[in-house]
């Protein structure tokens, strides 16, 4: 999945995603929570070194959707 779909589909600026892969952005809960929801994994995959990571994503069964709340404006 490239950056910028994964961001899309997070609802998150695909700039804000490339800061968090270089370390220089901090996530907050709901944003790791919508980028799990948007790679199909369990937020706790996200913190899973990532030799083994492959492993896991391959068995983690799928997440249920849930209904999206609205977000804050402003």
């Amino acid at each position: 999945m490239s950056q910028e779909r994964l961001a899309r589909t997070a609802g998150i600026d695909r700039s804000y995603l490339a800061g968090l892969e270089r370390q220089s952005k901090n996530p907050t809960i709901d944003v790791l929570d919508r980028i799990s929801e948007a790679l199909g994994v369990h937020p706790s995959d996200l913190f899973v070194e990532p030799s083994s990571c492959a492993d896991i994503l391959k068995t983690s069964p799928p997440r249920p959707k849930r209904p999206r709340l609205p977000r804050k404006k402003g």
